[in-house]
């Protein structure tokens, strides 16, 4: 690799690394996103021109249509979507990010993520509690009824309890980690954590929070997301800043290709499944939150995170094996997150696509499951891939750029 390109890399890390989000005030997406009225966020990249979402993620935009009053019933919800009524943006676009099927409406309510330093911004939508939930596709009156609860009451009551000056997310992470998350599918430290940080919450609101440690994810991925996003635009830079599935395909984007996406189809998830579900009916992966492997977690820490693959039904020798490769594809040490079980290498960051490609295998993700039925919901947690043609191309891509910087040795 040339000097250039190892300048441009050093910068990208450095940038990242730099950066220190806060949790800082509730707003809507409308305000915050500039999101429309008949306009809808999803996770991934965005869907082709007259491609038709899948079923998760239709449902999941169909139920986003009636909770906002556009439709009347799923069905209308459906035939808006289908006919362009109902305009598709992707999150990564906007500035936020998403689990699952990812819907962010516009009267739904964010937490603002603002870097310290810079004072840029992303935004964390506020995860529903259950497995019968929109993010899986799923709508009814309780969901609805969640989504309210969720976006009022505990909503207000943690804007209520944050400490003056707002809530430093990473170091919640990092001492998540220490006690065995993955800060993908595995949140309990995270919360925990989370929970300690914010003394004056309401006893039955910490009881919610405590019985959904998912929760944290949401703070988790934006926070990973600002950090990435510092290192947006950099000349020459192989770093990933951005690994998102819409059910469809999994796509990346790379500091020094801005923001284009390098495409695969998506990976079907193996793991653990809720009895009697089964690998066949399993949806293909979606979501924002390869967002936190893009950062150096979840798939990428499994070889610090023994309950997650105990929880995913994967053999421990697998977990370890397959972390530490992972943690070969980065280019340097995160100096805040240290878990004991990662040894001296500590975890990774700055997601190197070339190193992916020397590898010549993709990035390890730990995944929540839908049922490809659209109506099921969550089913169960296990491991995907974002695919080796996405890193294969999104290299070709930046080294076919018209400048010596993005040139390989």
């Amino acid at each position: 690799m040339n000097d250039n390109v190892t300048a441009a890399n050093r910068r990208a890390v450095e940038k990242i690394v730099a950066t220190i989000p806060v949790v800082r005030e509730l707003v809507t997406a409308r305000e915050a996103l500039d999101l429309a009225e008949g306009e809808l966020g999803h996770a991934g990249p965005p869907f082709a021109e007259g491609e038709i979402p899948p079923v998760v993620v239709l449902n999941a935009l169909a139920a986003a249509s009636v909770h906002e009053g556009w439709a009347g019933d799923m069905g209308q919800g459906r035939r808006m979507v289908l006919s362009g009524e109902v305009k598709l943006r992707s999150n990564h676009s906007l500035g936020t990010v998403s689990p699952m099927a990812g819907i962010v409406r516009p009267s739904q309510r964010l937490f603002r993520i603002e870097d310290r330093k810079t004072g840029s911004n992303t935004f964390a939508t506020l995860a529903e509690k259950g497995r019968y939930v929109l993010r899986f596709g799923y709508y009814s009156e309780e969901v609805a009824a969640g989504l309210r609860y969720v976006e009022t009451e505990v909503a207000e009551a943690l804007a209520r309890a944050m400490p003056k000056g707002g809530l430093e997310i990473l170091p919640l992470v990092a001492r998540g980690v220490e006690l065995g998350d993955d800060v993908h599918q595995r949140n309990i430290g995270g919360m925990l954590s989370f929970l300690a940080a914010l003394p004056d919450l309401p006893g039955p609101i910490r009881t919610w929070l405590s019985d959904h440690p998912q929760h944290f994810l949401n703070y988790a991925m934006a926070s990973a997301k600002l950090c990435l996003d510092q290192a947006r635009g950099i000349e020459g830079s192989s770093v990933v800043t951005a690994i998102s599935r819409n059910g469809l395909v999994c796509g990346i984007q790379l500091s020094g290709t801005g923001d284009r996406w390098f495409n695969a189809s998506a990976d079907l998830p193996e793991g653990g499944f809720f009895p009697p579900f089964t690998i066949d009916d399993a949806h293909r992966d979606l979501g924002d939150s390869a967002i936190m492997e893009s950062y150096g977690l979840g798939g990428c820490i499994a070889h610090a995170s023994p309950q997650i693959a105990q929880s995913m039904q994967r053999p421990w020798s697998e977990a370890v094996a397959g972390g530490e490769r992972m943690r070969s594809l980065f280019l340097a040490k995160n100096p805040l997150i240290t878990p004991a079980l990662a040894g001296l290498d500590a975890a990774g960051i700055a997601l190197d696509a070339r190193r992916v490609v020397q590898l010549g295998e993709g990035v390890r993700i730990h995944t929540g499951i839908a049922h490809k039925d659209g109506v099921a919901g969550w089913i169960g947690i296990g491991v995907a891939k974002a695919p080796l043609e996405c890193f294969v191309s999104a290299a070709a891509a930046l080294d076919a750029l018209p400048s010596k910087v993005g040139a390989p040795a």
